[in-house]
């Protein structure tokens, strides 16, 4: 669950702060699935991105529609007993002025929407992928696998083992140029 209190101009202008809670179960994230690897692609597309560019119009368009149905489908309250999220009155919230300062924020800060992604992953979700990371390792260092499969496992590793340190990881290619800090595989 991800939960921030936001500050905020009403439509009439008075400032006001309330706090704001985003959750998702397994079953909801696997539905968002689409909108999800939306978000991450963009989001790896504009960390290479010259900050004075342009950017394509349609493309910022969909990635906020993409974060529109997260949020939506995220949005509601907890019980206090814990036991239920409360997700009634979806439209009061789209049409609040909290809603649109809390869009501003996660489009605005990709610092502030990746604690939003992160705090939506389910536990159980992240547990089932930390489990095939696992045992991708495994079947990598058994080398058990054919030889292309185990070519596409050693790249994967490569890039998990780049992301985790923050480097960049590029299959090798015949005639390619390295960058300094990049790892190659191949």
């Amino acid at each position: 669950m991800y939960i921030k209190k936001i500050e905020f101009d009403d439509f009439f202008g008075k400032k006001r702060e309330q706090e704001v809670h985003f959750n998702l179960t397994s079953h909801e994230v696997f539905k968002l699935l689409v909108e999800f690897q939306a978000i991450f692609e963009w989001t790896e597309k504009m960390q290479d991105r010259d900050p004075n560019g342009k950017t394509d119009t349609a493309e910022v368009i969909e990635f906020y529609n993409n974060v529109e149905e997260i949020i939506l489908a995220a949005w509601g309250q907890p019980d206090p007993d814990g036991l239920h999220f409360r997700k009634g009155g979806v439209y009061d919230f789209k049409e609040s002025a909290l809603f649109h300062k809390c869009m501003q924020l996660f489009v605005e800060d990709p610092a502030e929407a990746n604690k939003l992604v992160d705090g939506l992953m389910p536990k159980d979700l992240q547990d089932i992928v930390k489990r095939a990371d696992a045992n991708l390792a495994e079947l990598a260092k058994s080398g058990s696998a054919p030889e292309d499969l185990q070519a596409k496992i050693d790249e994967l590793m490569a890039q998990k083992a780049a992301a985790d340190a923050g480097t960049t990881v590029t299959p090798i290619t015949p005639g390619a140029q390295t960058v300094p800090g990049q790892v190659v595989v191949g």
